[in-house]
């Protein structure tokens, strides 16, 4: 995949109000790893705009003093909920920007005419039992409401063909902004597995712990793997924060015979999850569901064979850099590492295509394509409401 040249021919010089309070949280997941690189690729680019940042609270130091083009505001709010639906709200009633652009798909009800968000998924709808209820009509009402938006972004070809299907959306209303990947400095090996009492060979996962990604199966492909043996010296790594479905996967696990190889991590730093990835044998993603995979991305650039599922976005991320096995088929994924194992020239190749792939998807490419996303609103005539 060869990335694309935006050339950009100004009309206007717009304050571009962005909501930034997604990329300030402390421990960053999915969607707070796209708003934080986003922001700080999408201000270095030239432009004539200015970008207004929205915080809840003090910038944190990556997010701080990134230019003379960038405008802060800190909008307090006493309350734990409501700062998006009232406090945002309040500040674009009495001082909007041109344009704003919210990167976690949930607008306040008061907005300027041209307001833009990103819509990762739409995963709740085709897989409803991997969420709470209150989950589904959130997610769902914050959907329909970006639906009514003149332009949406998402982060995958996949998500966009969704979007269009469950909702309706005219597909010149939608952007694809692919996401990116940043290298991030390792620690030493010896700390990491010290620290999570890891021992090598490991088979790694890292993602969130809950139902539509499948842990469940994954830890049963584990027992088949544990079963072989070329396999029967292998752990399991599950880093990552625990989700919805987490109790079914704790059911799994404890049902395992080999329940003491698989360990479960929790969140971990960049550092650390880069020197998890260096280490591993494979990782493996087995998601039902997926917009997009930064995860796999970082298994390339960590030059880590990675079996996926042929489901959803993980075709069109992965290419042909990764095995791929049917979802649910446990038995195709023992089979698809034991390629990995002793292929040599296989398992060369895909972790040579990954390192070629990766390279595609930077999170300045997803800056241009997202300000040409905003340059292209800003010449189209937008209703007021």
């Amino acid at each position: 995949m060869l990335a694309e040249k935006h050339v950009f021919t100004y009309t206007i010089r717009m304050v571009i109000g962005i909501d930034a309070t997604r990329a300030n949280k402390p421990q960053k997941t999915g969607v707070e790893w796209y708003s934080y690189h986003l922001i700080r690729e999408l201000v270095k680019l030239p432009s004539p705009h200015t970008f207004r940042l929205y915080f809840r609270n003090t910038p944190e130091e990556g997010l701080a003093h990134l230019g003379a083009n960038v405008e802060y505001r800190i909008l307090r709010w006493p309350f734990r909920y409501l700062w998006t639906q009232a406090r945002l709200s309040i500040e674009m009633l009495f001082s909007p920007p041109d344009m704003l652009f919210v990167p976690a798909a949930v607008v306040p009800p008061l907005h300027p005419a041209r307001t833009v968000t990103t819509i990762h998924d739409v995963a709740y709808l085709p897989y409803p039992q991997s969420y709470s209820w209150f989950s589904r009509w959130y997610l769902h009402y914050a959907a329909r409401k970006a639906s009514r938006l003149p332009m949406i972004l998402t982060i995958s070809r996949f998500s966009k063909d969704e979007i269009v299907k469950y909702y309706g959306v005219p597909q010149t209303n939608i952007a694809v902004t692919h996401l990116g990947f940043a290298h991030t400095t390792v620690q030493p090996a010896s700390m990491v597995t010290t620290k999570f009492n890891i021992e090598e060979p490991y088979l790694l996962y890292i993602g969130r712990l809950e139902r539509k990604k499948n842990v469940a199966v994954l830890v049963k492909a584990f027992d088949l793997i544990k079963r072989e043996p070329w396999g029967n010296q292998f752990e399991l790594v599950l880093a990552g924060i625990k989700g919805h479905g987490w109790e079914e996967i704790e059911q799994t696990i404890a049902a395992s015979k080999y329940r003491d190889d698989i360990k479960i991590i929790g969140w971990v730093t960049e550092e650390e999850k880069h020197t998890l990835f260096a280490r591993a044998t494979a990782f493996i993603l087995l998601s039902a569901y997926e917009g997009f995979s930064i995860p796999l991305l970082e298994a390339m650039a960590a030059r880590t064979p990675a079996i996926t599922s042929d489901q959803a976005a993980l075709p069109e991320v992965g290419g042909t850099a990764v095995m791929r096995t049917p979802r649910g088929d446990t038995a195709a994924v023992r089979d698809a590492l034991h390629t990995i194992i002793f292929d040599h020239a296989l398992r060369q190749s895909l972790i040579d295509e990954g390192s070629r792939r990766v390279k595609s998807f930077t999170w300045r490419h997803t800056a241009e394509q997202t300000l040409a996303a905003l340059n292209a609103l800003e010449q189209r005539p937008v209703p007021t409401k």
